[in-house]
């Protein structure tokens, strides 16, 4: 049975306009193999990258946003006889998805008024049949191109049938995984392709691991999957950690407002764990009480004053002059305690400056030692030079030459573990004695606003008592306005402020669930099935580089390495140690291994291959027959598979011998563009 591909190129043609008439050349494919034979720089390059061009990839190539295709597809055209101006140019696309719907690309590369920004997509064989029913437009090469309706890189992934992940970007940012990022595990062009081993990943996207993201994706491999769970936790806990933090913040400045205290107050989300968490209070006869208790306080007051008249000063006036003694008493008591509450402040200040030059000393101590260990594994003598400064790195004392203070003295290792246990200590002493500071700073406005109604009622009751003795006491009636008017307060902000609480409570209780999640999601190790994937990859790499006849390495010790995906050897990348040839066998054997397991074991594979001229380096031509053979049965599962050689026609034939290809030639000194009879540009 054979494999349908997700994207069959059945057809490209590549025209060009000029006043002497149209020049063009339509190529049609099959699945299978597929040979294109030309000599070199006569076009079977210009026609790859055409593919590349029609589909929007030509990021991949490069990330300036040039044309990627030769001047005579945009500037001047060698008729053979002179050079003539390209009026206007185009590349059409047919091409076929798994559910065997066709469609055609175009796409402008030269237009008086169609930029090249503009992909048309006719639905139906525009090529092989001429049979377009409508067209639409989209856009490439703009940002929202892989995300909008609109855009070409959404429509042909939907058409593609990919349900392209999003990953993290080098600025914490997620964006889809661009196709330019996976194209290099299909397309192998002439120029840098076969530089390294590696594919050419575009870098310009900004993804990080965009290579390790990629090849986890072609090959569909369950690590993808973690990895993708774990970043859209993380992207959870850093939404609930901002509206946390911006709630939190919202609750202290309306408890500041409303003269309301906050007692165990988490610093972080990920302390908000305890239902206990989050106390109001407030000041009431010189002493922090909860606030259902004040209320409940300030509520019977108010009645009992309520249910009596205001006296007149003359009946009140002993009770007031004792009360203005006990409200002076109050105010002496309440400097008092404001006072302790500074010097408590400026001492608390202190030890929290100390403890940062503390842990400032410490890290830049860790420092120093990691950096020493480091230099050791680097084969340095003089590493111990960095660490030998005599300073206690606890106490930031000195510590005299020679002095004697064990004879088992730390290796590098454990005094990296001791100063990094100092380190957590200190920080965590620290962060204990902030929490004391921003109590204090609590109590401090609790007091001031007491100390200010103190005063009033000081003033109040001393008018009071100059007043005649038939007139109501001041003093009571605004003691009652004053008790009204806070207790308003108190109550109006409690509701909001206990909305606050339980949406803080909330948010750290779906942290916790989330960090549950995460952990439960840890380990980027893979799984059984990605193993025998892996594994699989490895033995096939290992099979046709034998078949190629790889010998700069012994094929079995190559490996694909569990970190990377890619071809190793004793736990390092392949690359310059290999020669130049043997470089390109292992390109060969790579990708070739990677369209077989993806058919194999199931992925996210094209099941389409193009290589710009693969016998590069000139390779033997017993490995290049080899590899034709290769390509030859992969292609008769299902798979396409599409070569430009400039090899002669001869030895190609002779290379495939009985296998099954389609293959095309250009004759000799035959360009790609030749004049055409029809033309399908508008």
């Amino acid at each position: 049975m054979e494999l349908a591909s997700h994207l069959r190129i059945r057809a490209v043609r590549l025209e060009a306009s000029t006043h002497t008439g149209t020049f063009a050349r339509t190529v049609y494919f099959d699945s299978g193999l597929n040979v294109f034979r030309a000599d070199n720089s006569s076009g079977k390059s210009t026609l790859l990258q055409g593919i590349i061009y029609a589909l929007g990839l030509e990021g991949m190539l490069s990330s300036r946003r040039e044309v990627p295709l030769p001047h005579a597809m945009t500037e001047r055209l060698n008729t053979g006889l002179s050079e003539v101006a390209v009026d206007k140019s185009a590349v059409f696309l047919e091409v076929e998805n798994r559910n065997g719907e066709v469609i055609t690309i175009v796409r402008y590369v030269k237009h008086p008024s169609i930029q090249d920004g503009l992909i048309q997509v006719g639905l139906g064989p525009g090529l092989t049949e001429r049979n377009i029913s409508r067209y639409r437009d989209y856009f490439v090469r703009r940002p929202g191109a892989a995300q909008r309706e609109f855009g070409f890189h959404k429509f042909l992934q939907e058409y593609i049938g990919w349900d392209l992940p999003w990953v993290s970007k080098f600025d914490g940012s997620e964006v889809p995984l661009y196709m330019e990022t996976l194209f290099p595990y299909f397309y192998v062009e002439q120029k840098h392709g076969w530089s390294g081993v590696q594919a050419r990943m575009p870098a310009y996207l900004g993804i990080r691991d965009v290579a390790k993201r990629s090849a986890e994706y072609v090959l569909d491999l369950e690590v993808f999957q973690r990895i993708q769970v774990r970043q859209r936790i993380a992207s959870n806990l850093s939404q609930l950690e901002s509206e946390w933090n911006s709630s939190r913040q919202e609750l202290i400045d309306l408890s500041k407002a409303s003269g309301v205290g906050l007692a165990r107050i988490p610093r972080r989300v990920a302390e908000t764990s305890d239902d206990s968490a989050i106390v109001f209070t407030v000041f009431v006869s010189d002493e922090w009480i909860s606030i259902e208790r004040a209320v409940e306080q300030m509520e019977r007051g108010l009645e009992a004053a309520s249910s009596r008249p205001v006296e007149s000063v003359g009946v009140a006036a002993l009770e007031a002059e004792q009360e203005l003694e006990r409200e002076e008493r109050l105010l002496r008591t309440q400097l008092v305690s404001l006072a302790a509450l500074a010097e408590r402040r400026d001492e608390v200040r202190k030890r929290i400056l100390q403890l940062d030059l503390r842990v400032e000393a410490l890290r830049e101590d860790l420092q120093r030692h990691k950096d020493a260990k480091a230099l050791i594994g680097l084969g340095s003598d003089l590493a111990a030079d960095l660490i030998s400064d005599h300073v206690c790195p606890t106490c930031h004392q000195g510590v005299d030459d020679g002095m004697d203070i064990t004879s088992h003295a730390m290796s590098i290792d454990d005094n990296i573990e001791f100063v990094e246990r100092e380190v957590r200590t200190f920080t965590a002493s620290r962060d204990d004695i902030v929490r004391q500071q921003e109590s204090l700073a609590l109590q401090e406005r609790g007091i001031r606003g007491e100390l200010a109604s103190n005063r009033r009622r000081i003033r109040a009751l001393r008018e009071t008592l100059s007043t005649p003795s038939n007139s109501p006491s001041v003093a009571e009636v605004r003691r009652r306005v004053e008790l009204e008017d806070r207790l308003e307060r108190i109550r109006a902000s409690a509701g909001q402020l206990e909305n606050l609480r339980s949406r803080l409570l909330d948010l750290g209780t779906q942290y916790g669930r989330q960090r549950q999640l995460l952990k439960g999601a840890s380990g980027s190790e893979l799984d059984s099935s990605d193993i025998e994937k892996i594994d699989l990859l490895q033995r096939q790499v290992r099979t046709q580089l034998r078949r190629y006849n790889f010998r700069s390495l012994p094929p079995n010790e190559i490996e694909i390495s569990k970190d990377t995906y890619r071809p190793a050897h004793e736990g390092f990348d392949l690359g310059f140690d290999l020669s130049a040839s043997d470089n390109i066998r292992v390109i060969w054997s790579y990708l070739l291994g990677i369209l077989y397991v993806s058919r194999e074991r199931g992925g996210n594979h094209l099941n389409l291959l193009i290589f710009d001229e693969p016998r590069q380096q000139e390779t033997a031509p017993e490995s290049y027959r080899e590899l034709l053979q290769q390509a030859a049965e992969q292609g008769a599962m299902g798979e396409q598979i599409i070569f430009a050689t400039s090899e002669s026609s001869g030895r190609i034939r002779a290379m495939l011998g009985e296998a099954r290809a389609n293959v095309q030639y250009l004759e000799r000194g035959e360009k790609l563009l030749v004049p055409s009879e029809f033309s399908l540009m508008r």
